[in-house]
């Protein structure tokens, strides 16, 4: 397991609280799981089932859907959450 941190979105938190989370995970995927089941306060805006409701950035590199879940992680490594962005 790779101790990592976790970048929220301000949306997702008060002004008050940390931006970041501390967590340790083999993979993005079961640190967005561990985020969402220490923090249930974010599952919702983070999955709905099992779909991802977030834009997801490794070391400031943006992951593709399709490749989030199973990227592996590093001592060290940084994954920001980004809310998507729609227009009309």
């Amino acid at each position: 397991m790779a101790s990592v941190t976790i970048g929220l979105p301000p949306a997702f938190t008060a002004a008050h609280q940390p931006t970041g989370v501390a967590c340790d995970a083999a993979s993005v995927g079961s640190a967005l799981r561990r985020l969402a089941e220490e923090h249930p306060q974010y599952a919702s805006r983070i999955f709905y089932g099992e779909r991802l409701l977030v834009v997801v950035t490794l070391n400031g590199r943006h992951l593709v859907p399709s490749e989030v879940m199973g990227t592996t992680l590093a001592d060290g490594d940084r994954i920001d959450l980004l809310l998507p962005v729609a227009g009309g």
